[in-house]
């Protein structure tokens, strides 16, 4: 005869090599659900009381024991056992032992474990969410701030890794800022679609009891029902693929952020100096500060990508319904979210500790003939066809030096290549290739004049403040429930 809840039609019991294999891993990624679990159960069962499936005195028992493993949770000493499965059947047999069979043995009624898992994950990705969206503000802040003192530090902007045209470094924090905002828009987004709840769904195909599906939802602070049981149950997975694509993204942006700074703090470059406390040493040579931290934030970025293909791997030849290879979602969910949350606040402390070398940035902006585009400009200013003056500043620059300004020589080669006769001084050639006058220029939306860089770092934080603010009211609102939740729960058992 079987050991387990479950085991009724079961003959014999189960094998211990097929326990440990099913639910040793299992039972370890579960501990951070136990509190979404309870949270759950108090909810569910609640209902059931309110529907009258359930009675005063079965309900009051059964609350009592959760909020008794509740508190042994939070001290750590309530664990999972492997014999027992996962975090549902432990807490489930906890609730049993303290409360008895007769009412503890009511609390699964009208539930699966299928939709009971479901809404525990909803639950955990919704506070994950929200602590992954507070640290990429926190971040993207930090990049504010870096940029506000260096609206004027002329660096060169890169294209192939070969010097392209002048920008600023204020520009390129900005630049950091806004693609690290886009995946917290993204995580809006995914937001919206997590915060429905599953529960009810059962194991399927819903329940033959009249549950109120909209009552458990609103105690949890869910905004909406995902309505459609059969969907409900299939789409796990769903959302954790859709968390693991958002989380590669923001991976790949660290990734980009990262092999910039270890290119520019090298001796070559010396554009920026990594605080040292954020390098390493060598075993063997005594002279070396390597950039460990910037390399593994890119080395990890490797991980999150090949979550989320395993992650999309697994899901896609799974039929409708629950399938057991569902739960191997969880280690690829909990592993990515803990890596980037704890990408994030390295991140935010390397950023935060940068030293910028403006001297060097300038002097590098002057090299390589980073304002080509600027002469080509000039010339289409004088008159001349752009290709034509694209053509004659490639020929100027093979044959004049890179530090002596020759408008005589230019013109000269417009002639030729053009028969067009124009006039340019020493002067005009200065300004044309003057980095600083060169990002003066650009003054159009989006672009790396001090102006318009200050106007957008204001528009930033302007969307970072209303960005808090609605994190702060999604946090708000979680708390909210949980704690009337709780008022409820205490309210029956005094």
């Amino acid at each position: 005869m079987s050991d387990k809840i479950w085991g009724g039609v079961f003959k014999e019991k189960s094998l211990k090599d097929v326990e440990q294999y099913t639910s040793r891993e299992n039972i370890q990624l579960d501990e951070r659900l136990v509190r979404y679990d309870i949270f759950g159960t108090i909810a569910h069962d609640y209902m059931l009381w309110k529907i009258g499936a359930l009675g005063e005195d079965a309900l009051k028992k059964i609350i009592s024991a959760l909020l008794k493993i509740k508190e042994e949770h939070e001290k750590s000493s309530f664990h999972l056992k492997i014999e027992f499965e996962d975090v549902h059947m432990n807490i489930e047999q906890k609730v049993i032992e303290l409360a008895g069979s007769e009412a503890g043995g009511m609390m699964h009624l009208a539930r699966s474990r299928n939709d009971q898992v479901l809404v525990d994950i909803r639950m955990y990705l919704r506070d994950e969410i929200n602590e992954l969206t507070s640290l990429l503000l926190d971040l993207i802040e930090t990049f504010i701030s870096l940029a506000k003192g260096h609206v004027k530090t002329v660096m060169p902007a890169f294209t192939h890794t070969r010097p392209a045209q002048p920008t600023s470094f204020a520009h390129w924090c900005l630049a950091s800022s806004d693609s690290l905002l886009r995946c917290v828009t993204r995580l809006n987004e995914h937001y919206k679609r997590v915060n429905t709840c599953p529960l009810g769904a059962g194991a399927v195909s819903g329940v033959g009891w009249p549950i109120d599906r909209t009552l458990t939802a609103s105690l949890l602070g869910f905004d909406a029902l995902h309505e459609n049981t059969l969907d409900a149950i299939s789409s796990r997975g769903e959302m954790e693929a859709e968390t693991l694509f958002i989380l590669s993204l923001i991976m790949l942006n660290l990734s980009r952020i990262s092999e910039d700074l270890i290119w520019w703090s090298t001796p070559e470059f010396s554009m920026v100096e990594l605080d040292e406390r954020y390098t390493t040493g060598s075993s063997i040579m005594p002279q070396k500060k390597n950039p460990d931290v910037l390399e593994l934030v890119r080395g990890r970025s490797s991980r999150i990508q090949g979550n989320l293909v395993s992650m999309l791997s697994l899901l896609k030849s799974l039929p409708s319904g629950y399938n057991r290879d569902q739960q191997e979602t969880k280690f690829l969910l909990f592993n990515s979210i803990d890596i980037v949350k704890e990408t994030l606040a390295i991140m935010i402390q390397v950023i935060g500790s940068l030293k910028v070398n403006e001297k060097r940035m300038v002097e590098l902006a002057k090299l390589g003939m980073v304002t080509a585009t600027e002469l080509v400009d000039l010339l289409v200013r004088k008159g001349v066809p752009f290709r034509i003056a694209h053509r004659a500043v490639g020929e100027y620059l093979k044959k004049s030096s890179s530090n002596i300004h020759d408008p005589e020589l230019l013109s000269k080669i417009v002639a030729t290549i053009s028969k067009i006769q124009i006039e340019l001084s020493s002067e005009e050639l200065s300004r044309a290739l003057d980095p600083l006058e060169a990002l003066e220029r650009r003054r159009h939306a989006g672009a790396p004049s001090p102006d318009e860089v200050a106007r957008m770092l204001s528009e930033r934080e302007k969307l970072v403040r209303i960005e808090r603010e609605n994190l702060n009211h999604r946090k708000e609102k979680i708390r909210q429930a949980f704690h009337k939740l709780e008022e409820i729960a205490f309210s029956l058992i005094r």
